[in-house]
């Protein structure tokens, strides 16, 4: 029966994920998301149906249209595996419960927010607050009504604080606020602390390869994902390991 779950997760997920790939292609560009089939960019023949099936399509046709045989963009492929391969982690390591289910959909999410936030520095608040919802319903499951709304305001109102400095943009503080819904004070406290740390590795590499200069923007919506579902995984690990230590 496990096995079986497994497998219908792993599809609805390679499906979420080909949705976020239209949506990461298309908003970016002001087109329309739920409407317009599919078409390669070369010929701009709509993509019929066998060509549409996530992952396999791709790998079948060796990433190329199916009429004019031009190079199809990995790009939609990529995000479908990383949906597939994120998106069971919290499955495998959580459990088939409530929780892992919850961790699972808000990944999907993360993983949204992520890509959209690096292509167009904004963050939609549709996706913030659908991982508030996530959040809510295992605030109630979960009876962790305090920590839930601790954690929505212990990080998002020093962000608002930066947001003031301009240092910090409005997405990042309502990111923060639904995770903390999400997580909890512990959790949302490891998510920022994540966060911070990959963003400011990733910021001082760029930096040393003179990709970016000091004072020019970065999305930082992204290292916040990473810090997020890197809480979820394992926050409660880290946790009693830090508590261990006195």
């Amino acid at each position: 029966m496990e096995v079986l779950i497994y497998m219908i997760s792993t599809v609805m997920l390679a499906c979420i994920g080909s949705f976020i790939g239209v949506c990461c292609e298309r908003l970016p560009r002001n087109e329309q998301v739920l409407k317009g089939r599919s078409r390669c960019d070369s010929c701009e023949n709509a993509l019929r149906a066998p060509e549409l099936i996530p992952v396999i399509s791709y790998l079948v046709l060796r990433g190329r249209c199916g009429r004019c045989k031009a190079k199809i963009s990995a790009f939609c492929v990529l995000i479908e595996l990383a949906t597939i391969a994120f998106g069971l982690l919290p499955l495998i390591m959580i459990g088939l419960t409530v929780q892992g289910f919850a961790y699972s959909a808000a990944t999907c999410i993360l993983i949204e927010i992520a890509v959209m936030d690096y292509k167009t520095m904004e963050i939609s608040d549709l996706a913030n607050v659908m991982i508030a919802m996530i959040g809510l319903v295992l605030m109630f499951v979960n009876g962790s009504y305090t920590s839930s709304l601790i954690g929505m305001i212990c990080v998002s109102v020093p962000f608002l604080i930066l947001v003031l400095f301009k240092a910090m943009g409005w997405g990042d503080v309502k990111l923060m606020a639904a995770v903390g819904i999400l997580l909890g004070i512990q959790g949302v406290l490891l998510a920022a602390f994540f966060g911070i740390i990959v963003g400011s590795i990733a910021a001082m590499f760029m930096k040393l390869k003179k990709l970016r200069g000091w004072k020019s923007e970065m999305a930082f919506g992204p290292f916040l994902c990473v810090g997020a579902y890197a809480a979820m995984l394992f926050g409660p690990k880290c946790i009693s390991l830090y508590l261990s230590l006195f």
